[in-house]
């Protein structure tokens, strides 16, 4: 006797278990949280929001894994508890801050030092001598911006204040006595870091307090690229986009890792900054020499052709190519050839953190004869080849 069609058992493959992933910031940042979320779609994850949104610890949480901001000696004792109790029971954790460093976590952070050390080179090469890094208070992020910036400034023998803003926020008594009593000049501009954009309002109000413009006496670049706060000011500010996007990814992606049994990092895994994005702020060239700015100009419209040259440059100018190699040296603190290989380095590696371009073509597009010649020039350079960049992506 054969069975009817509604005797049929019909047989299912089994579900593939997906991940419960629980997210535990101590500050909200929403390219982060676009980052975990594209991993998570990718992975098919459970990703469970609710402390993002509200700020209050799921009841009876049971999960696969979970990434954090951690902040114990700031947090609640419900949520030290909680945090401890997971840990202990071996859920696994990626912790994307280094507030407690103490504790033994894998972690993917912000490479902080890189971009206080690339904010730093950039005001120098627009001829700045004399800079300042501006902070409200000193958290491990910006402590690592700062030592970045001061590094520079370090090897070029330059100054490098540092600017505390008061608690309260108050611009009114402007920027500190020391630039009051020796003013920024047009022929002696002063470059400023704000250690994050939220802080850079201040900067511009406490320069127009202090009767300076920006960013003819002042140029100014922060960090973070938050575009509702870089460009619906009074002045649009130059920013570095500090990669929390892609810092989100790679946390979720390590997660991930742990979840499937791998062996966590010994080490942090450390993101580099992505793109500088330069605004008013620090727009107006601040090299007051006449022929350095007008071959920085050149290098900066031209170092996509391959055939270009310091030579070439020097044969526009009105100077002897010696005495111009000696003075692009003093006010940029690199040779022309530097400078040029610096503009195709940074073009190229937007390209390859931005785009799917095969390396060859990007090569090309960036001004280098080969992929060869650019790869040993990103080693040399950025300490990483080409690929590790895109891996980033």
């Amino acid at each position: 006797m054969t069975s009817s069609p509604t005797d049929r058992r019909i047989r299912r493959a089994p579900e593939r278990h997906r991940p419960q992933v629980l997210f535990i910031p101590s500050y909200r940042d929403e390219r982060m949280l676009e980052g975990i979320c594209q991993y998570a779609f990718e992975a098919g994850w459970v990703l469970d929001l609710f402390f993002y949104r509200t700020g209050t610890i799921p009841k009876d949480w049971h999960g696969d894994g979970i990434l954090c901001l951690l902040n114990l000696p700031n947090w609640s004792p419900n949520m030290k508890r909680f945090i401890l109790a997971q840990r202990e029971a071996g859920v696994p954790m990626v912790d994307l801050a280094l507030n407690d460093p103490q504790v033994k976590i894998p972690r993917v952070l912000q490479d902080d030092r890189a971009i206080g050390r690339l904010a730093a080179e950039y005001l120098i090469s627009l001829g700045i001598r004399r800079l300042a890094f501006c902070t409200r208070t000193f958290h491990h992020p910006y402590k690592e911006r700062f030592a970045g910036f001061q590094e520079i400034a370090a090897q070029k023998e330059l100054p490098c204040s540092l600017i505390q803003i008061p608690d309260d926020f108050s611009a009114e008594e402007g920027l500190p006595v020391e630039f009051q009593q020796e003013p920024p000049s047009i022929d002696q501009p002063l470059g400023i870091m704000a250690a994050a954009d939220p802080l850079a309002n201040w900067v511009i109000q406490a320069c127009q307090v202090s009767g300076l413009k920006i960013p003819e006496n002042v140029a100014l670049i922060s960090v973070e690229n938050d575009r509702y706060l870089c460009e619906l000011g009074t002045i649009t500010v130059s920013s570095i986009d500090n990669n929390a996007l892609r810092q989100g990814y790679e946390a979720a992606r390590l997660l991930d890792r742990l979840i499937h049994g791998e062996e966590a990092p010994e080490e942090p895994v450390y993101i580099p900054p992505g793109a500088l994005h330069v605004r008013e702020s620090s727009n107006l060239l601040a090299v007051r020499h006449p022929h350095v700015a007008n071959a920085l100009r050149q290098i900066a419209q031209r170092f996509r052709d391959p055939e270009l040259k310091p030579a070439h440059i020097a044969a526009r100018i009105p100077m002897s190519a010696r005495r111009l190699h000696d003075a692009f040296v003093k006010y940029v603190g690199r040779s022309m050839y530097q400078e040029i290989t610096h503009r195709r380095l940074q073009y190229a590696k937007k390209l390859i953190q931005e785009t799917d371009q095969k390396m060859w073509d990007i090569a090309q597009s960036a001004g280098f004869s080969s992929p060869e010649v650019m790869s040993r020039l990103f080693s040399r350079w950025f300490g990483h080849p080409p690929s590790y960049f895109r891996r980033l992506k």
